[in-house]
């Protein structure tokens, strides 16, 4: 904006980039100002719709600055409005045939210096934000306390966990540092698979099938 201002106040004389400089950052502050002349540029651009091909506002002046070569129309308030009174800039800026003369738009009067009507627009917008995201998220709690691993986890596009149905029991090892005591380990190993035979609705392994693991060091899955 302080860019924009400085091109608009020189009123189509050249603004070399040396002025822009000084008019953006103090003198102590060392950063690029190459790039943040030509970020500060692109962004007017962007907002006044402008194309550095083919100019209607700004205008590069290769190795020199810019110019800005848009209508300009200065507006002094009569003395009966209030001084207060917010400045609609973006038509201020537009070209005559782009600032809307009669409808509903042009003829509408904001109820007095413009800011009740401003205000109570911002006021029921963020209203309407706030009830969106509260029943956002009031939805993705009830949809994950309805059923926490099939329909919730869908729509948190997250895969439901996989039913545990078998059970292996991995041979034991004897960490007592006694070859001969071998035994004791496999005796508890078969007697886990016993209990748990009994005991379980899961299909447990046999021994057999079990005992190939004995000292083998794999990865568990």
């Amino acid at each position: 904006m302080e860019l924009l201002i400085l091109l608009a106040a020189k009123n189509g004389q050249l603004v070399t980039r040396t002025e822009i400089a000084e008019r953006l950052w103090e003198r102590e502050v060392f950063v690029d100002t190459e790039h943040g002349i030509n970020t500060a540029v692109r962004k007017i651009r962007l907002v006044l719709r402008d194309n550095p091909e083919q100019p209607r506002f700004v205008q590069t002046v290769t190795g020199r600055g810019y110019r800005f070569i848009g209508p300009i129309v200065e507006v002094r308030p009569s003395p009966a409005q209030n001084s207060a009174a917010p400045v609609d800039a973006a038509a201020a800026l537009a070209p005559p045939s782009a600032v809307p003369t009669q409808g509903p738009v042009a003829n509408r009067e904001l109820p007095g210096n413009g800011k009740t009507w401003y205000s109570r627009n911002a006021r029921l917008l963020v209203w309407l934000a706030v009830l969106g995201a509260l029943t956002a998220v009031a939805f993705l709690i009830i949809a994950i306390r309805l059923d926490a691993r099939g329909w919730g986890d869908r729509f948190l596009n997250r895969a439901a966990r996989p039913k545990i149905s078998s059970l292996a029991v991995l041979p034991l090892d004897n960490l007592s540092g006694v070859p001969g005591q071998d035994y004791i380990a496999d005796g508890m190993t078969d007697e886990l698979i016993t209990m748990l035979a009994k005991n379980s609705t899961l299909r447990i392994i046999s021994r057999t099938s079990v005992m190939q693991y004995k000292g083998a060091r794999r990865p568990l899955p």
